[in-house]
């Protein structure tokens, strides 16, 4: 037999590295006494009478009065375990009908806590530009399966870097093997298309798949289909270029993916884009 390999197998069924020993001891020999048992395995003798107690609580071994000496037998081997697996059953039923109590018990501050939810716990309202970049950034990062958007203006970027950090938080997931679709709203001038045309190609280049539309409805990013990051209307106010709501609520996510999928089939290739900036590129000349 390999004792290594006993060894590590009793104590993966939840049998201590000594008490191994110890039966393995009793299995090859008739009987011994705690002496012999300390000789062969090497476990202090101070705990031999410790062990072989619970071994016997267990059903691993049996103590034999011999006058003033005790000596120890080991259990048939297949009634051993099976004593084993009835402990470990009888623990588990133990502690389910704790778990079933305990369930009782603290379902009442759950539900107690889900009632005084507000309408603040949900939602989160970002009006400076640098906070929605930022809030954007981290979402993005920690995406661990779907990233879903819409993208028209205004944007909370300025300046190019801004942009840089935008995009290299999307590569970071896409290399994790994150799925992200986009759908782009059709830039209004050439200098704004020939911009978008070249970050989407960044972006397509990672592995994003992009898609673009004439027009969206709203500005909106989905992530994991939990988290929604929206666009309210500010043309009527004239304190904000841009507001934000981030919104956790996996229902609402999954609602705004579902309007994705509806344009996703209706959008068209991205490349769409490049041949517009080549058309007019043509008539301009073509009118000189």
């Amino acid at each position: 037999m390999d004792a290594n390999s006993y060894t590590e197998k009793m104590m993966r069924l939840g049998v201590s590295e000594s008490e191994a020993k110890i039966y393995a001891a009793l299995l090859e020999r008739r009987e011994l006494s705690a002496m012999e048992i300390h000789q062969l395995t090497n476990v202090p003798r101070t705990k031999v009478y410790e062990i072989t107690q619970r071994m016997k609580l267990r059903g691993l071994c049996i103590e034999k009065q011999m006058g003033r000496k005790k000596r120890y037998q080991a259990v048939e081997p297949e009634r051993a375990l099976n004593n084993l697996i009835q402990e470990y059953e009888s623990e588990l039923e133990h502690k389910k009908e704790l778990a079933c109590v305990l369930g009782k018990m603290v379902a009442p501050l759950y539900t107690q806590r889900i009632e005084n939810v507000g309408i603040s716990d949900y939602v989160e309202i970002i009006e400076d530009l640098p906070s929605i970049h930022e809030r954007y950034v981290s979402l993005v990062r920690n995406t661990k399966h779907e990233f879903l958007s819409f993208v028209k203006p205004p944007f909370a970027y300025q300046k190019n870097h801004k942009l840089s950090e935008q995009e290299n938080a999307e590569f970071e997931i896409l290399k994790r093997g994150v799925v992200a679709r986009v759908i782009y709203e059709y830039p209004t001038n050439k200098h704004d298309m020939e911009e978008r045309v070249r970050h989407i190609e960044r972006c397509v280049e990672a592995g994003e798949k992009a898609r673009v539309l004439e027009h969206l409805p709203i500005k909106m990013y989905v992530f994991d289909q939990k988290y929604v990051l929206m666009a309210l209307d500010t043309s009527r106010r004239a304190t904000s270029t841009l507001t934000m709501l981030v919104i956790e609520h996996p229902g609402l996510a999954q609602a705004f993916k579902v309007l994705f999928d509806y344009l996703w089939d209706k959008a068209e290739d991205h490349h769409v884009l490049k041949n517009l900036i080549k058309k007019e590129e043509e008539l301009k000349v073509a009118t000189l």
